[in-house]
């Protein structure tokens, strides 16, 4: 194990992608894999002293994919070890974890010490995709982890029986519960939003070991900012979210393989606009305006979401 300092890795590292073509056209070798060659490169450490941080000889370990991915801890994970090829490093990876959509124009390739678990990005290249990808379903889970992480967050940080911001009695006694102030009613409207959070906190959990299961690296959660400050606020933050995740899942179904995951999937899309409907009720709005809904891209769920993350 080396005994190197982080600080005396360079802020980015050179890296070539699919090394000896002009084109970096990922997925193109065997078994849709991609190889990245990870070069020598001099630096300037801290101290003023130029060093040389040579790849074969740094133990690393790497992931491989998008900037947006990579940054929240997903990213394709190298086959084995890689080879020595001179002064470089040479490493495989899947296609399936790399977050890749057929979009994208450049892939990075991430450096973590496994004994420090300090880590920082170690550079990126230009690639080009083939026309006919089409995400894994490794990615489309990712996908709809970080949506479930980015739910979970909002509903945990705005209660206070998870150490968040409202009480019981700030709910009951807000105007958006007042609407449903019956003592017919089985549940408050408190244990309601518990009962969503709940739920949010078990597709996390199950799509992580899904995730996991298949070989992927599940993205961590990121940090959030949501803006709201009174019950109705955070009703109505609440109902969009909801919303965003409903077109979310069904417009990545079709992308999932595996029946299996499908089905999984399908089921916690059903559930996302359960919650949907009731926060729109809470709204004053109809809990189901249309006879269909619209499905939304994968990118478009991604700059809906990126709203509320306060980094990456």
């Amino acid at each position: 194990m080396s005994g190197v300092a982080a600080a005396h890795f360079p802020d980015q590292l050179d890296i070539d992608v699919e090394p000896g073509s002009e084109r970096n056209r990922v997925g193109t070798g065997e078994d849709g894999r991609t190889t990245v060659a990870v070069r020598a490169t001099t630096f300037t450490d801290e101290d003023g002293e130029r060093v040389t941080f040579d790849p074969t000889e740094r133990a690393v370990r790497y992931r491989f994919g998008t900037a947006d991915l990579l940054a929240n801890g997903g990213g394709a994970r190298p086959v084995d070890d890689g080879t020595v090829e001179g002064d470089d490093l040479v490493l495989t990876f899947p296609t399936d974890g790399t977050g890749f959509t057929g979009d994208e124009t450049s892939a990075t390739l991430y450096w973590e010490r496994s004994e420090s678990g300090e880590h920082g990005y170690a550079g990126s290249d230009t690639v080009e995709l083939p026309t006919d990808l089409s995400p894994s379903d490794i990615d489309v889970l990712n996908y709809a982890l970080s949506l479930e992480h980015l739910e979970h967050a909002f509903y945990r940080d705005a209660l206070a029986s998870s150490g968040g911001r409202f009480s019981e009695r700030e709910v009951e006694r807000s105007e958006v519960a007042q609407y449903f102030a019956r003592p017919t009613l089985r549940y408050s409207t408190y244990q309601q939003f518990e009962n969503v959070r709940d739920h949010e906190k078990a597709h996390v959990e199950a799509l992580t070991t899904t995730i996991d299961d298949l070989g992927g690296t599940p993205v961590r959660e990121a940090e959030y900012e949501f803006g709201y400050g009174t019950v109705p606020e955070f009703v109505a933050t609440a109902a969009r979210l909801e919303d965003i995740g409903v077109s979310a899942y069904a417009g990545a179904a079709p992308y999932l393989s595996d029946p299996d995951v499908l089905s999984a999937a399908l089921s916690i899309h059903s559930v996302e606009a359960r919650h949907a409907s009731y926060f729109d009720t809470l709204n004053l709005r109809r809990a189901a305006p249309d006879a269909f809904d619209t499905a939304r891209s994968m990118a478009q769920v991604v700059s809906l979401a990126k709203q509320f993350v306060a980094s990456e």
